[in-house]
């Protein structure tokens, strides 16, 4: 797998999809899992399949403080996992295990270890032929393997589509083109007067009006895609916090946030491949009655507002 998730992931991200939506995942989503945890018996065992921060572990924690019940979760990820557990005030009746470099298509478990498996918006970025009847074997005679995934018309992805479609414009390279531009005509700035300096040159102030123009042109196209996907704030932590750092180390950021850009592009296009429609999910259901489990509930998941956030799976095994 490549580095960006694990990257992503090792910035305290709790989600796949970034910030935007951190309302939503803890309201109504919240309430999709609460009823699975009151459904745990003492002793349980339940896998939290692509686990990425533990968000869901950790939920889990919160539901079971001051209650009787008592167990395990595990949480999975194919990238290496960050969250420190040890820093965390976690209920005294739970035990988490947070497991990096784990392939949800080839789990390390044996066959019925988990009364419950979860996932949440991680299980479709694999391979679901593969993945679904690999969450079933682990699964308990009983046992369910409860989801909730990506929608191809969800809001998130309406959203995700638009950074997309903004972080492709050309308008984006010219804009670190002309942001390096910038820092070698300024010089080293070590002062007031080396700034007044940098403000009267006329070429760099030409560079100057070039980003402004550029900028101003994809804010046009799409301020609210523009915000999401940060280039204003490099920008302004640029100009702002580094604008007494030395050339080069401006020069370094300038190339961070290139990169930046370039991984969030990947992430999202991994995120849209990953979304589910209806054709898809139909699929995925006739293979689980092949593999011994049945359908217990399907529906889109629905925001205070309205809005599709995603998929609701909820599977018995039998």
């Amino acid at each position: 797998m490549n580095n960006h998730w694990s990257d992503y992931w090792e910035q305290g991200h709790l989600t796949s999809f970034g910030e935007s939506f951190t309302s939503n995942y803890t309201g109504v989503l919240n309430d999709i899992w609460t009823p699975r945890f009151a459904e745990l018996t003492s002793d349980f065992k339940v896998l939290d399949i692509a686990t990425g921060n533990g968000a869901l572990p950790l939920m889990m924690s919160d539901y079971l403080k001051n209650r009787s019940v008592e167990g395990e979760v595990i949480g999975v990820d194919l990238a290496n996992i960050k969250t420190d557990i040890s820093s965390v005030k976690l209920a005294e009746n739970l035990n988490i295990k947070l497991l990096s470099n784990i392939d949800c298509i080839k789990l390390p478990f044996e066959d019925g270890q988990f009364e419950l498996v979860i996932s949440q918006f991680g299980i479709e970025y694999a391979n679901l032929k593969k993945a679904v009847p690999e969450a079933l074997r682990v699964l308990r005679t009983k046992g369910r393997l409860a989801l909730v995934m990506h929608h191809k018309n969800s809001l998130i992805l309406r959203r995700n589509r638009r950074i997309l479609s903004l972080i492709k414009s050309d308008e984006i390279e010219d804009i670190f083109n002309l942001l390096s531009g910038i820092v070698d005509k300024m010089g080293e700035v070590k002062s007031k007067q080396d700034l007044d300096r940098a403000k009267q040159d006329q070429s760099c102030e030409a560079l100057r009006k070039q980003l402004n123009t550029s900028i101003g042109i994809l804010a046009e196209r799409d301020e609210e895609a523009l915000k999401d996907c940060e280039l204003l704030n490099y920008v302004a932590t640029l100009f702002q916090t580094g604008l007494f750092w030395k050339m080069d180390k401006k020069q370094n950021y300038i190339e961070f946030a290139r990169q930046q850009l370039k991984t969030l592009y990947v992430r999202l296009s991994e995120l849209a491949d990953a979304a589910q429609s209806e054709s898809s999910l139909a699929e995925i259901i006739n293979l689980i009655s092949l593999h011994d489990a049945s359908l217990d509930h399907l529906s889109s998941v629905i925001d205070e507002n309205r809005d599709v956030l995603g998929w609701n799976l909820l599977i018995t095994k039998q």
